[in-house]
């Protein structure tokens, strides 16, 4: 008896154990994100590189991205506490940044699926328009887009009719 009761102590110790690593697992970190614009660097193939953007953009999706802090100064007790509740009910961060993906055209598209759900049929088809990339890091990037670029920028530039059609079609949708 004295041999199994020591068995289960031992399980139930290794259980929460466990369960925190699971939860790790399902966070995007600025080192992923960094090593990910390496391998993009070294893809000399557009339409690969396309299909890469495709595939990041699609997968980040799924991802919380950080918000900006809010200021509670100049709220009363009750404005505060609706505020926090406010807050409580959004989902928590799972990404330590993300990389800004920004198409240019005559105006710029922020391709975030979390923020812009409108774009995905876009994204879905990017491997299939004529588009350039540059890459932004540090503080370039932060000179042109704040805080959100902290993991890097992919302007993608394109004067394809096709994708412009469609971009046109999508905004139209709104």
């Amino acid at each position: 008896m004295r041999l199994f009761n020591l068995i289960l102590l031992l399980f139930m110790l290794t259980l929460p154990t466990a369960a925190q690593e699971t939860n790790t697992k399902v966070r995007l970190t600025q080192e992923e994100n960094e090593t990910w614009l390496q391998d993009y660097q070294q893809v000399e193939d557009s339409e690969e590189k396309l299909n890469m953007v495709k595939t990041k953009i699609l997968y980040d999706a799924q991802f919380v991205g950080p918000r900006p802090g809010i200021s509670l100064t100049g709220l009363n007790e009750a404005q505060r506490q609706a505020l926090k509740e406010q807050e409580s009910k959004k989902p928590r961060i799972t990404a330590d940044c993300k990389i800004l993906f920004v198409l240019q055209t005559t105006q710029s598209h922020f391709l975030d699926l979390e923020k812009s759900p409108q774009y995905k049929p876009f994204v879905e088809h990017l491997e299939t328009f004529s588009i350039s990339d540059t890459i932004l890091t540090g503080a370039s990037a932060s000179a042109i887009y704040g805080t959100r670029a902290r993991c890097g920028v992919v302007l993608l530039k394109t004067e394809d009719p096709d994708a412009l059609n469609y971009l046109k079609t999508i905004n139209n949708q709104k």
